[in-house]
């Protein structure tokens, strides 16, 4: 499994935006309420003059806090575990052979083969695909703030008594009726989810043997989760 980025200092950028929200809401506090004493007024405005670099995180260091940086590795090792037992689940499974899962700083990475998911040319899921997309999703808790599902095809055309035009048409259908699935079947909001597709353009294999291209027909399927990852700013980083 991939290894853990033990950067923590990130959060700190949270920290000071917090302090300065907490700041914010007592001054309102004594504006709006006389009965606050104008000595506590003073003490709570007196504590923030003598820690000014409480606003600028980028200037401070872990060590400034009383805050372990052991309690963040434990939180990250916890998560690992969580994820790991659910490989182990998967590899002892009987669907094993299609289903491949990775774990990184950024999340989970879980690759669906389109024999488990879909008959040819459709993007009807199989009932087997259901069963192993409801495992999926009863693991999808809070902590994964984004689920990105992505569609990938061989380069053989559709055939024409499919519905879908061609592979990128077929490749978001697919990822779409994955999305829809974990969606309706997971705790988290639905603004979590996005859907996209590769087509054929995106190959893990040649195309020109049939191994290959059965190795590129598949769904991916890609889980951000807080807690193995604390520098979510950008979206844009690149997952694995």
């Amino acid at each position: 499994m991939g290894k853990v980025d033990r950067d923590t200092g990130n959060w700190l950028v949270t920290y000071g935006d917090l302090m300065t929200l907490l700041l914010v809401f007592f001054v309102l506090m004594y504006t709006l309420t006389p009965s606050i004493s104008d000595g506590v007024f003073k003490d709570f405005i007196d504590y923030f003059q003598k820690n000014p670099g409480m606003f600028d995180a980028q200037n401070v260091s872990n060590s400034e806090f009383d805050v372990p940086a052991d309690s963040l590795d434990e939180m990250m090792e916890d998560r690992m575990e969580y994820w790991q037992s659910f490989s182990d689940f998967l590899e002892s499974s009987e669907y094993s052979s299609e289903v491949d899962m990775e774990i990184s700083r950024s999340g989970v990475k879980i690759t669906l083969s389109d024999s488990l998911t879909f008959e040819s040319g459709s993007s009807d899921l199989l009932p087997i695909a259901e069963v192993v997309l409801g495992e999926v999703a009863s693991r999808i808790d809070d902590k994964v703030v984004e689920i990105e599902v992505q569609g990938h095809t061989d380069n053989v055309p559709v055939g024409k008594a499919s519905m879908h035009k061609s592979n990128w048409h077929l490749g978001a259908a697919r990822s779409v009726s994955v999305v829809q699935f974990l969606q309706e079947n997971s705790v988290v909001n639905p603004d979590r989810f996005k859907a996209s597709s590769f087509g054929e353009y995106s190959p893990l294999a040649t195309n020109d043997t049939a191994s290959g291209r059965r190795k590129n027909r598949r769904v991916e399927i890609y889980l951000r989760d807080i807690l193995l990852n604390n520098n979510l700013d950008s979206r844009s980083d690149i997952w694995f």
